[in-house]
């Protein structure tokens, strides 16, 4: 079998690689150890002879002859106990080598599942797990009818893992992913110890952290601190300039593995989104790493494509039947009564009615095993779901202490958990929400009674709602997306010309075509940014008044400019009162610029469609 083949079909091991060679079968005699590559493994000029073989860890590429010459055999970790179990006839080795790994890539993130056995090679009695668990060993459900004194092979059946040697997510990591692992080696465990596990939940979409290097005591008054941004796998730290002594870490997004040593062997960190103050935070008792890489999503997966999705199941925790949902359900079945769900993408509204009536529940993405985790009721059962409208917005929404949006105004863009203790009057008659998606609460902590409201006026809030108080509010956050926008009367892409290379400005046009990337765009708090270069933003060039043209600048300019959308029709400012993105238009040769214009039904260059990516 190709070799790389075979590294594609097995868990990856990321402990140090090991190979043991002995002079005689069986085991016997002298061994000689390697755990790294050899190119010329000869003693006094000859060979080693090796009637037998161990690996402890790793995936290796064993030659009969120096430099890597004639046909490599791959070997994977256990035992090989003559020459004929690995395939030979002479027992020789000239040079050998162990396979340097890809990054870990998932497929199934949105169905996590993990078996595990009590004995090697997935024999024994078994258990199927859903979500995190503290410690194996114990009798945590009415379902677990037999204790687990031991964990002697598993099966990563959906999501990303991460295992510990020891309760209560201590001890040594180990990643795992999706494969079989047939006993605690092929995991590349210290030992047999493995007590507990734990999902990882990130978007994997786009990769980012940052690591702070460790100042030496002579640098102590050094005004600024060596500072590495990651992106992608780096296989030895070192050779980008930065020493092996992190002291601390900010993972921006995504979710990555850090090493003590590099070609990301040696103890692995499994490091999620947060900062990360000390080595004790990442679970090491020292601050040395030296190679990083993050966790990929796998071509092709589900996840990988920004689309609205949530599964409902028939038990708690994930079991029974399930029903996959990526669009608007108006009527979910009677035979399907919902006791938990995950919600894979975005936010969805669920309502114990069909036809979307009904008491709702509000969910972002995330993993409920059960109903109070939903916020329902005992008994709720869920009668038509609903995905939350992309909104590119800044959210702001105002309370009135009066009908007709009149008497004492509170205006916030952020949420409010108690209305009480944030000593505002929770007695509120109107409400107005001026951009975003908003979830208005019947009690303090988002509890009670909810409502999704869209931009909208609401001047009676008691009547409308059937509340006399309003408890929180919080605004549906909105994760990064990546998408192009669609100009509808041309059918044109907006995309940046020129000038982007030396990072001071760009023309913001609508073209047939365009040049690669530059028309990928995406939204952070009020700003539009293109990916080509991800610290300037979508701006009116000089004075504002009709026609003026837009371009891409750099966001320290001041006032900063901040833009309103949804997934069809106008793109407003925030900024500039009235005024939308339009296209020039005429017969002159800037005729495809993007420029701002008030607002105009007679103008369809107005309109546009946001493609997400």
């Amino acid at each position: 079998m190709d070799a790389f083949a075979l590294s594609a079909l097995r868990p990856q091991d990321y402990s140090v690689p090991d190979i043991s060679l002995f002079p005689e079968e069986n085991a016997e005699g002298k061994k000689v150890i390697f755990r790294d590559t050899s190119e010329d493994a000869r003693i006094f000029g000859f060979p080693i002879k090796a009637n037998s073989i161990i690996i402890n860890a790793g995936l290796w590429l064993v030659f009969a002859q120096p430099f890597f010459q004639g046909v490599p055999r791959v070997l994977e970790v256990g035992g090989y106990t003559n020459p004929a179990a690995w395939g030979v006839e002479q027992p020789y080795v000239g040079s050998l080598h162990p396979l340097k790994i890809a990054e870990p890539r998932v497929e199934n993130i949105s169905e996590p599942k993990l078996v595990i056995y009590d004995k090697p090679y997935f024999t024994g009695k078994s258990r199927t797990i859903t979500t995190n668990m503290k410690d194996f060993m114990t009798r945590t459900d009415r379902q677990q009818t037999a204790f687990m004194y031991n964990v002697g092979s598993l099966k990563v059946l959906g999501g990303i893992w991460v295992g510990y040697e020891k309760e209560g997510f201590r001890g040594h990591q180990y990643l795992l992913e999706e494969g079989e692992y047939h006993d605690w080696r092929v995991w590349g465990g210290c030992d047999a110890e493995l007590r507990s596990i734990r999902l990882i939940r990130a978007d994997l979409t786009e990769p980012l952290m940052v690591m702070f290097e460790q100042l030496e005591e002579e640098d102590e008054g050094a005004q600024e601190e060596n500072t590495f941004e990651v992106t992608e796998a780096i296989a030895d730290v070192e050779v980008f300039g930065y020493k092996t002594s992190t002291r601390s870490i900010h993972v921006l997004s995504g979710a990555w593995i850090a090493y003590s040593h590099v070609d990301y062997s040696g103890n692995q960190y499994i490091l999620e989104k947060g900062f990360y103050n000390n080595c004790a935070d990442w679970g090491s008792q020292d601050n040395r790493i030296c190679s990083v890489q993050p966790v990929l999503l796998a071509p092709g997966a589900p996840s990988s494509k920004s689309k609205n999705e949530i599964i409902l199941y028939s038990e708690p925790d994930f079991q029974g039947e399930c029903r996959v949902f990526d669009s608007n359900q108006d009527s979910v079945s009677d035979k399907l009564l919902a006791k938990s769900c995950r919600v894979v993408e975005g936010s969805w509204v669920l309502y114990d009615s069909k036809q979307y009536a009904g008491n709702m529940y509000v969910l972002s993405e995330g993993h409920y095993p059960n109903l109070n985790s939903m916020g329902c009721p005992p008994g709720c059962t869920i009668r038509s779901v609903k995905a939350v409208p992309l909104m590119l917005s800044v959210p702001s929404i105002s309370l009135f202490s009066l009908e007709g949006l009149e008497g004492k105004e509170i205006t916030t863009d952020t949420e409010i958990y108690s209305m009480v203790e944030e000593g505002f009057n929770n007695h509120i008659l109107s409400v107005r929400v001026n951009t975003g998606c908003w979830v208005v609460c019947e009690h303090s902590n988002y509890r009670g009674r909810q409502f999704l409201l869209e931009p909208i006026e609401i001047t009676n809030w008691p009547k409308f709602s059937l509340l006399d108080t309003i408890g929180s509010i919080y605004p549906i956050r909105q994760k990064r997306h990546f998408f192009r926008i669609n100009n509808k009367e041309s059918g044109h892409y907006m995309s940046v010309q020129g000038g982007v290379e030396e990072m001071k400005s760009g023309r913001v046009v609508v073209a047939p075509e365009v040049e690669p990337m530059s028309d990928i765009w995406f939204y952070q708090d009020g700003l539009i940014k293109n990916k080509l270069s991800q610290t300037m933003n979508l701006q009116v060039m000089g004075n504002v008044e009709p026609g003026a043209k837009l371009v891409v600048w750099t966001e320290t300019r001041q006032p900063v400019q901040t833009w309103t959308a949804q997934t069809t029709g106008l793109i407003s400012s925030l900024t500039f009162h009235g005024m939308v993105l339009d296209v020039k238009g005429g017969k002159t040769y800037d005729k495809d610029h993007v420029v701002i214009m008030p607002e105009s039904d007679e103008r369809p260059s107005q309109q546009w469609e946001i493609e997400l990516l």
